[in-house]
């Protein structure tokens, strides 16, 4: 065989590999081909983005690009050319074509995939170099439903494309405009309700929870430049708030080990950031986390591990990272004061901080029940709304006027 004329080459699609590749080298096998591949017809060009061709990887690679003139595609959907070819010398409109007898292609097989909408996405074709007089009706009854299964495949790949599309280009709003707002919630004392510092959290203009946000920005690749851009506008809240008052943030394992972190906060007083890694994410790397937070608290920034009882990684993973706040999850703090199994677990974990120098706070804390069972238990501190809601700075400013 010699080589298919390309003039460009192109990415493939991003749509799911490894069942397509299985059908095209079925199709190959089932039709004893030499080559199988799936095309998608763009702008007038014909682009491989699957091929099964063991041996003949000179000739067709996936992202190759062949104006559709110069191959059989446009000219079997027009019915100019049979889906099936057992002999293309027996067909003047193929022997016409170079390509026939540049690659050469003694049969050829090809039916059109569908996408949802009825329109064709491209051709699943498979050929060989010589006739292949065997092949008949029945085949390419075989070679519907193959092509029907491809379909499937493409179709799944081009919903979660337009998925992906969708939630970049909310990222994209949310990034280029005020698409989001950083509310600050108090965390105080437990024993003097001291406010001690305001902990950041991001809301956005569309009512979605934030979860959902830095979720679908974990999907795309983008979990960090969002994390980023929530740190850097909680940040410019600082001025306005008493020198003495802090800002804890989250931030997952993934912006934490990054060089990102620390470009965003290099220039603030260290003593005036927290920040809160969430036992909800998993670290890939352990080692590599516990040295970022090593790094942080060598520069002075106090580090918080979020959402403690809630996750998986336990104990062990608490002594790895280090933290200096251990913050307790409102599921362990809702109705603690009538749930003697919370207590117990909650007395374990002061006594754990206290021995490993960190400090506790209590998160979701709502009725005067479960405060002075806190206090009682000797957590040190506390977050929620009985102390204070999620509030605008303007209200935060005045929130800390009334306790002063």
């Amino acid at each position: 065989m010699g080589r298919l004329p390309l003039n460009l080459t192109l990415d493939p699609i991003d749509q799911p590999r490894d069942a397509v590749d299985i059908i095209l080298e079925t199709v190959r096998k089932h039709f004893d081909m030499e080559v199988a591949y799936l095309s998608e017809i763009v702008d007038g060009q014909s682009v491989f983005r699957a091929v099964s061709a063991p041996g003949f990887e000179a000739l067709i690679s996936p992202g190759s690009v062949i104006p559709l003139s110069e191959v059989y595609c446009q000219h079997i959907l027009d019915g100019v050319l049979p889906n099936l070819m057992t002999d293309t010398s027996q067909h003047p409109v193929a022997v016409a074509m170079p390509i026939t007898h540049n690659v050469p292609i003694g049969a050829h097989l090809s039916l059109p995939v569908y996408r949802d909408n009825g329109q064709v996405y491209g051709m699943l074709c498979c050929l060989r170099s010589t006739p292949h007089p065997s092949l008949g009706e029945r085949d390419l009854a075989v070679m519907e439903t193959f092509a029907g299964l491809a379909g499937n495949q493409i179709n799944d790949g081009l919903r979660r494309r337009a998925e992906i599309a969708d939630i970049n280009a909310r990222l994209d709003s949310a990034l280029a405009a005020d698409g989001f707002r950083i509310a600050l919630q108090p965390v105080v004392d437990l024993e003097t309700l001291r406010p001690i510092k305001f902990e950041a959290l991001s809301r956005f203009t569309d009512g979605r929870p934030p979860n959902i946000w830095f979720e679908e920005a974990r999907q795309v690749g983008r979990q960090i430049e969002l994390e980023i851009a929530a740190i850097e506008k909680a940040l410019t809240l600082l001025g306005q708030l008493p020198e003495e008052m802090a800002i804890g943030f989250n931030a997952s394992p993934q912006t934490i080990t990054s060089d990102a972190l620390l470009e965003a906060i290099g220039h603030i007083p260290a003593e005036r950031l927290v920040v809160e890694i969430t036992e909800h994410d998993v670290a890939e790397d352990f080692d590599e986390l516990a040295t970022a937070l090593q790094t942080l608290r060598r520069r002075g920034i106090r580090t918080a591990a979020d959402d403690v009882g809630a996750g998986f990684s336990g104990l062990i993973a608490l002594l790895r990272m280090r933290p200096d706040i251990l913050k307790l999850d409102i599921e362990l703090v809702r109705d603690i004061n009538s749930n003697l199994a919370k207590q117990a677990l909650v007395l374990g974990m002061v006594d754990f901080a206290r021995q490993t120098g960190a400090l506790t706070i209590a998160e979701g804390v709502e009725t005067e029940e479960e405060y002075a069972t806190l206090l009682r238990l000797k957590v040190d501190l506390g977050q929620g709304y009985l102390f204070g809601r999620p509030m605008e700075i303007g209200s935060a400013q005045e929130w800390l006027a009334e306790r002063r």
